[in-house]
């Protein structure tokens, strides 16, 4: 375990060892909670723009949609079959 040291405006340096082990670089972010007497950080995972959005061509989202609804289509014939009504 390491000991830090806590500057006097309420900062402490995380040490590189645990920086490199943990992939952190500067402009990461940590979320930070309290248990009992712990200090909890946890690193919020980098999403990128790439990871969040995806290319389609243009009758992708038709045929996403049509999928969707046709899910939907089998789910609300099943309910309407399970309770008695065709």
């Amino acid at each position: 375990m390491t000991t830090v040291t806590i500057s006097s405006k309420g900062q402490i340096v995380i040490p590189k060892k645990i920086r490199e082990m943990l992939g952190l670089t500067m402009g990461n972010k940590l979320k930070v909670s309290q248990e009992n007497k712990k200090i909890i950080l946890v690193a919020e995972p980098e999403v990128k723009p790439a990871e969040l959005f995806v290319s389609a061509s243009p009758h992708a989202a038709d045929r996403a949609l049509e999928a969707s609804r046709g899910v939907d289509e089998a789910k609300i014939k099943k309910m309407l079959h399970e309770l008695g009504i065709k």
